[in-house]
C-alpha cells in the first residue's frame, strides 16, 4: 500500500510531487542571499555612521572595524564618507537595506518555488544589466564589471529556460481523491 503518508515517512526530505532544486538554482539562490547580506551590512554600517563628524570619521571607522586608524583604506573610506551629508547617508543606508530585502525576497521566493519567482528574478536582473553596461563603459579595464555582467547574463539565460518549472505544480490535475 503506497499512500502519501508512507511516501513521506520513507523519504522525509521529499514531498510527493515536489522536484528537487538543481545545483544551478541552489547557486542562484545562494548568490541572491549573499548579495542581500552584503547590502544589509553596507546599510547597517552606513546608518551606524550617519552622524560621524569630519574629524572623528577615521577613528570611528577604525574602532568599528578593529583596525589601526592610520591605515590608508580607513582614510579613503572616511574621505568618501565625508563627501555626503547626513541626509544623503541616511538615504544610502535605507536604500541599501531595501535592496538587501529585495535580494532576500528573490532568494526566498525561488527557494519556496513560487511559480512567478523566476519571472520576478528575470525582471529584476534585467533592470541591473544597463547599470552594469554603464559601469563597464566607464571602466572597461576593470575585470569585476565583466564578471558581474557574465554572472547576471548566465542567471538570465538559465532562468529563462526554466521559467515555467514551478508552474507545473499549479496546472497539474488534481488526484481523484481531492476532487
Amino acid at each position: 500500500m503506497d499512500s502519501a503518508a508512507e511516501i513521506s515517512e520513507s523519504e522525509p526530505s521529499r514531498r510527493p510531487g515536489r522536484k528537487r532544486l538543481g545545483a544551478a538554482l541552489v547557486a542562484i539562490i545562494a548568490f541572491k542571499y549573499l548579495k542581500a547580506a552584503a547590502f544589509v551590512i553596507v546599510g547597517v554600517v552606513v546608518l551606524r555612521f550617519v552622524h560621524v563628524t569630519r574629524h572623528g570619521a577615521p577613528l570611528e571607522f577604525a574602532r568599528f572595524l578593529n583596525v589601526p586608524a592610520d591605515r590608508e583604506s580607513i582614510r579613503r573610506v572616511a574621505r568618501l564618507f565625508d563627501g555626503f551629508t547626513s541626509g544623503q547617508r541616511e538615504a544610502i543606508g535605507a536604500a541599501a537595506l531595501a535592496i538587501g530585502a529585495v535580494f532576500a525576497g528573490e532568494g526566498t521566493l525561488l527557494l519556496a518555488r513560487v511559480w512567478w519567482a523566476t519571472y520576478f528574478t528575470i525582471f529584476l536582473t534585467l533592470l541591473a544589466i544597463p547599470i552594469e553596461l554603464v559601469e563597464i563603459s566607464k571602466r572597461p579595464h576593470l575585470f569585476r564589471g565583466w564578471v558581474y555582467l557574465s554572472i547576471n547574463v548566465a542567471i538570465l539565460v538559465f532562468l529563462w529556460r526554466r521559467r515555467n518549472e514551478f508552474r507545473s505544480r499549479i496546472t497539474a490535475p488534481l488526484p481523484p481523491a481531492a476532487r
